[in-house]
């Protein structure tokens, strides 16, 4: 019985890789370009989410440069246990 439940997983398993692959080929493949008549009716809607976006990647930036910093400035071994104690504190709280 075990060895024909891992064959139905491993086929299951076949055909969801399968299916990821072609949804990957599918997501690979260029866009088509806009039409002229949507550039031309839009109302620039698109300016104040495209400085949104500025701002936001703008944000993320600051704040890999500053946790880079902190990792440089912290001990190798602090840094090692801080990460210890998180993980510890992880597998409690499950």
């Amino acid at each position: 019985m075990r060895n024909e439940e891992i064959k139905s997983e491993l086929a299951a398993l076949r055909a969801e890789v399968v299916a990821l692959a072609a949804a990957r080929q599918e997501a690979a493949k260029p866009a088509p370009p806009p039409e002229a008549s949507t550039l031309s009716t839009s109302t620039g809607a698109e300016a104040p989410s495209d400085a949104e976006h500025e701002g936001f990647m703008g944000q993320v930036e600051e704040l890999v440069e500053l946790l880079e910093n902190e990792l440089r400035e912290t001990p190798v071994v602090s840094g090692l246990v801080i990460f210890s104690i998180g993980i510890l504190i992880g597998r409690f709280l499950r």
